[in-house]
């Protein structure tokens, strides 16, 4: 069986589906293969037992501009979690936050002694500056790692290793801090420039909306995933899927992660990964009461932060229960019970002396756990140099995936703009040709 489609997009997730709707509603012939059951890639929810489930502790900033180009965020329904974070160390809970969007925590964050007055001025002219700054601007010039960025900065080890470590770590899903500044810098400004939040029906509902028009018009196959790519001499003629479906088109678009991408393609693109583990336990009662995410700096930490998922988004439990979210970072060579027993005792040494939190974690229990060994490419400083374009260097070929931009929901739907457009460019190119 063949079909002739004008372009076909490999891939469902949010550059993916990006491309495609901006194709398609410029009167595009477009068909979208997923090898999955449902689409979003990364980003996407489960339903357990009443509980909506991220895959993967996500949040979306709503300063971001690719965001707020594609997304409704009314119809999202957006529920925002509170500034800054609770710091849980040597069994004490701090308060730090951004005193100009969070005043009601601005007393307790001012009165902590974990981060000295002198970061909390750096901090706070930081955030100035980069408030000031367009986007081009703060990842524009030479690049450094973002510990050597803020050490050049004048920030003290411990504000590193007490807030930037664990907090950047639940961002970058590595503690080391070896990501480029550029990274640091842009998500720096999208949380002072905008809010925390969540979907209230959860995440997956961000790609849900993307491809709803596409659903409409039966442009999304799931379950097909794609063998190979199918040749007309050196120019890319379409697929073939595992199925042994034959799919021609005029262009394949690869919006898979960069593993895939390469295995499809041949061709180079960024290397390494970051890896997560995320945790979910049900439960009782509320062991914290604000909607901050708790931040774990302890060296030999298990967790490296969490959140009652419920306190942000009620929705997220069944009414009158709790929805418990762990990140550790990495794959520890754990079991699935190791790793709930392990991660359960993290959150509670977290909240050592409050007999209160102590007793309502005790009726937390495992839900579900998601391993996921592909979280991010590597973006050591220096890569955006050595990112491929949305074009390739094979006719009929393009790229609109996040490993041409960076690795965030902001960047994988610019790289399906950046596709789209392009695509378009040539279609119009081709037409005043003829």
């Amino acid at each position: 069986m063949e079909q002739i489609v004008t372009t076909l997009i490999v891939g469902a997730g949010l550059a993916g589906l990006t491309c495609a709707r901006i194709l398609n509603e410029q009167g595009q012939l477009v068909r979208v293969l997923e090898a999955g059951d449902g689409v979003g890639g990364r980003v996407r929810s489960d339903r357990v037992d009443g509980y909506i489930l991220d895959r993967g502790f996500q949040v979306l900033f709503t300063a971001y501009p690719a965001a707020r180009r594609q997304l409704d965020y009314a119809r999202l329904d957006l529920q925002a979690f509170e500034p800054g974070a609770i710091i849980c160390k040597n069994g004490k809970r701090a308060i730090l936050t951004d005193p100009l969007r969070d005043p009601g925590s601005a007393l307790p964050a001012a009165l902590t002694t974990i981060v000295s007055p002198f970061d909390k001025l750096r901090t706070l002219a930081l955030t100035l500056e980069l408030k000031r700054k367009a986007i081009g601007q703060i990842i524009a010039g030479p690049d450094e790692s973002t510990e050597s960025y803020l050490q050049g900065r004048g920030f003290s080890q411990a504000f590193i290793d007490n807030f930037i470590r664990p907090f950047y770590g639940g961002i970058f899903l590595e503690n080391k801090l070896a990501t480029s500044a550029k990274n640091f810098r842009f998500d720096f400004k999208m949380l002072s420039d905008g809010q925390t939040v969540v979907p209230s029906q959860g995440m997956g509902q961000i790609a849900a909306q993307l491809a709803e028009p596409l659903y409409k018009k039966g442009l999304i196959q799931l379950n097909a995933r794609v063998a190979e790519l199918l040749y007309s001499g050196e120019k890319v003629r379409g697929v073939k899927l595992e199925s042994g479906e034959i799919i021609e088109a005029a262009q394949v678009v690869i919006a898979t992660p960069a593993p895939e991408a390469a295995r499809l393609t041949g061709l180079a693109v960024p290397q390494g990964q970051t890896s997560t583990i995320n945790l979910y336990w049900s439960g009782s009662l509320p062991f914290y009461k604000s909607k901050k995410i708790l931040l774990n700096p302890e060296p030999a930490a298990l967790v490296n932060n969490a959140v009652l998922a419920s306190n942000i988004a009620p929705e997220y439990a069944p009414a009158g229960k709790h929805l418990l979210s762990a990140t550790i970072l990495g794959l520890p060579d754990l079991d699935e019970e190791q790793l709930f027993e392990k991660g359960l005792t993290d959150v509670q040494r977290m909240f050592r002396g409050d007999a209160q939190a102590q007793y309502a974690l005790k009726t937390y229990k495992p839900l579900k756990l998601y391993r996921i060994p592909y979280g991010q490419f590597a973006q050591p400083p220096g890569y955006h140099a050595n990112l491929p374009f949305n074009r390739t260097e094979k006719p009929g070929l393009w790229f609109a995936a996040e490993f041409t931009e960076a690795s965030s929901q902001n960047a994988s739907m610019i790289s399906g703009e950046k596709a789209a457009k392009a695509i378009l460019k040539q279609a119009r190119n081709q037409i005043s040709a003829a």
